[in-house]
């Protein structure tokens, strides 16, 4: 019997603004349980460590259970955490330059049974999402959608170093998803899709 990808949401990502200004932020942790293991998609901020250790903990889940860690990029606020899972291979996208020791991934790999990884540049060279077929199909967006609020404007990252092609992955990831995990907001789904 096939194995099909569950979803589970393990810390939502948050932003803190002074002055429309980013000064703090958190992404998102979303675990995924596959056929190849437990996967979760960016670890946050170093300062998230104790959440997401608890989170883990809530859900029975050890940080040398994880197998996979995907880093959408490498901002601080999206990998900061990864020494928690010294265990777990890390991906990223070769654009991000990523240290030695990571699995480095050009987009369109299919990393287990329903589980793809695409590139979806616009905010860094080598952003890329998650797409999950499960109950419903979800993007995991990192900041290719950072918040709900950018979905609704149909507005790029506010960081963005080529605004056409952050516009171009936000549309391909509308175009797929059902649900998106934004970067730094709780899932939401996309309007006319159920």
């Amino acid at each position: 019997m096939t194995k099909v990808p569950v979803v589970k949401i393990l810390c939502e990502g948050w932003l803190v603004r002074e002055g429309g200004a980013v000064v703090d932020a958190s992404s998102s942790v979303t675990m995924v349980d596959t056929d190849i293991g437990t996967v979760l998609i960016d670890t946050g901020s170093s300062t998230n460590v104790a959440d997401l250790s608890s989170a883990l903990s809530d859900n029975g889940v050890a940080p040398e259970d994880v197998k996979h860690v995907v880093n959408t990029h490498l901002h601080m606020d999206h990998c900061g955490a990864n020494d928690l899972f010294p265990e777990a291979a890390l991906i990223a996208h070769e654009l991000e330059d990523p240290p030695v020791g990571t699995r480095r991934v050009c987009g369109g790999t299919e990393l287990a049974r329903g589980v793809r990884l695409v590139h979806t540049p616009g905010h860094t060279r080598g952003s890329m999402s998650v797409l999950v077929e499960s109950d419903r199909r979800y993007a995991i967006c990192g900041d290719a959608i950072p918040t709900r609020a950018n979905y609704e404007s149909h507005a790029p990252p506010a960081i963005h170093f080529d605004r056409a092609l952050a516009m171009k992955s936000m549309d391909l990831l509308l175009g797929w998803a059902q649900t998106v995990v934004p970067g730094h907001d709780r899932l939401f789904n996309v309007l006319g899709k159920k």
